[in-house]
């Protein structure tokens, strides 16, 4: 199944969409296992210390938000896509918060382009 990733979580995975064995008829929750454990960076912008999704970050699946049908226990169906949002705002360069090292020259037509 693929996974698509918007805004900085974009970043830490260097892609627009990943792909995980993980699909219909599994759990919401299995997939974003996988994607986790494929990828540790998103950790800690998908779930909170204790499993649940972070209160900031959006998931869905075929449009509509998973806590709004079964949470993390929703099922997936033949094709469905899961959609993965951070927060997103204004205001200084949001790169800083990802990697410390990473320069917002870098990125000329990203996130960073009109800040001065």
């Amino acid at each position: 199944m693929k996974v698509k990733l918007f805004a900085t979580l974009r970043l830490l995975v260097n892609a627009r969409e990943v792909e995980v064995s993980a699909g219909p008829g599994d759990s919401v929750g299995k997939v974003l296992a996988e994607l986790v454990e494929k990828y540790p960076a998103l950790k800690p912008e998908i779930f909170k210390e204790d499993g649940t999704l972070q209160d900031r970050v959006h998931v869905f699946l075929n449009g509509r938000d998973v806590r709004y049908l079964n949470g993390l226990d929703t099922v997936i169906q033949e094709g469905q896509d899961l959609r993965i949002f951070p927060p997103v705002g204004g205001g200084k360069c949001a790169l800083w918060r990802i990697a410390s090292s990473v320069r917002c020259g870098q990125y000329p037509s990203g996130p960073c382009a009109t800040i001065s």
